[in-house]
């Protein structure tokens, strides 16, 4: 196998902006509102296509059914990639949300639950995000306060954001983005959110988003905000290299890498790697081919591939997410 690039999916939304086509070199409708750019996913109705090399238009399905542990290492065992990458352009604000767990969503909905981290890639403007219910409000005040058709808005925990920011938001947790935001979001694979409150806005043809509010609170739990941002724990720090874990987990491991000239790697067979760009430009580079990096570019890198090595004259960072 060898370094994989996909063709993007983009996903015009009422909240999107075109920084994703204008900014982050993304083939999309520079007239639309595109809220995300869905790089690496592999969902029944969004299956990403490779773009480059002898795999070319073959599916990311395809790929995991036809290479399996080649592809996804030794350390996964089933049938489908396990996560979905997405970059977000969050123009204005998204719903006030929150997604199920596994058990919950294989129930209701036969499709997987869904946890995510969000790493901030840049801001433009006064950007926050609105994570869980503040100390005092408990999950029977807020519903109280909906069926009431009371305002909300105050009852929420509200954080200033900043480019290099991260946070980490599980199943169950409320939360939304609330705009002026580019965000690279690494998620477990599901596309099942349920919509708590929209700002009481419309579309373009005068009509509100479905709400899901019995959904909502049948898998809200109570989860300390606070304790969600990363601390970012150092790995190692040289004149050359700089890597942070930023989250790992039982879904995900990621990493923010910092590098100043050549740096070189070697797949360990146990899981793949996926390269995010988030600044600066260059290559990675393997026996096989190579694939110019540039910022916003998303990289798979297989289980099997073995050395690889990333060049960049002027410094790049990126995140690096294995499972």
């Amino acid at each position: 196998m060898y370094l994989l690039e996909f063709n993007e999916i983009s996903k015009e939304v009422i909240w999107g902006g075109n920084s994703l086509s204008t900014v982050y070199s993304k083939p999309f409708d520079k007239d639309k509102t595109i809220g995300e750019s869905w790089e690496i996913c592999d969902l029944p109705n969004d299956n990403n296509v490779v773009s480059n090399g002898e795999l070319k238009g073959k599916t990311l399905s395809y790929l995991v059914k036809e290479y399996g542990s080649k592809l996804l290492g030794t350390k996964y065992k089933e049938d489908y990639f396990p996560l979905l990458i997405k970059l977000i352009d969050a123009k204005d604000k998204l719903s006030i949300q929150v997604h199920p767990d596994e058990e919950y969503a294989n129930k209701r909905h036969n499709k997987h639950g869904k946890n995510e981290m969000w790493y901030v890639m840049d801001t433009y403007g006064d950007a926050k995000l609105l994570i869980g219910l503040k100390e005092n409000v408990t999950k029977e005040d807020l519903k109280k306060a909906i069926d009431n058709k009371e305002n909300i808005e105050d009852m929420f925990n509200y954080f200033d954001i900043k480019k290099g920011d991260a946070f980490y938001i599980p199943s169950g947790c409320i939360h939304a983005i609330l705009g002026n935001v580019i965000i690279a979001e690494i998620q477990t694979p599901s596309d099942v959110t349920y919509r708590l409150y929209d700002w009481n806005r419309v579309d373009k043809n005068g009509k509100s988003r479905e709400l899901h509010i019995e959904d909502s609170f049948n898998v809200i739990k109570n989860i300390n905000a606070f304790s969600l941002k990363s601390s970012k724990n150092n790995k190692i720090k040289t004149n050359t290299l700089e890597i942070n874990t930023v989250f790992t987990n039982d879904y995900f491991t990621t990493e923010e890498y910092i590098i100043n000239g050549d740096y070189s790697s070697k797949t360990n067979e146990e899981s793949f790697e996926i390269i995010i760009v988030l600044e600066g430009n260059g290559t990675i580079e393997s026996s096989v081919n190579s694939v110019d990096l540039k910022i916003g570019k998303t990289v798979l890198v297989p289980a099997s591939l073995g050395d690889y090595t990333i060049k960049s004259s002027k410094g790049m960072k990126f995140l690096r997410v294995t499972i």
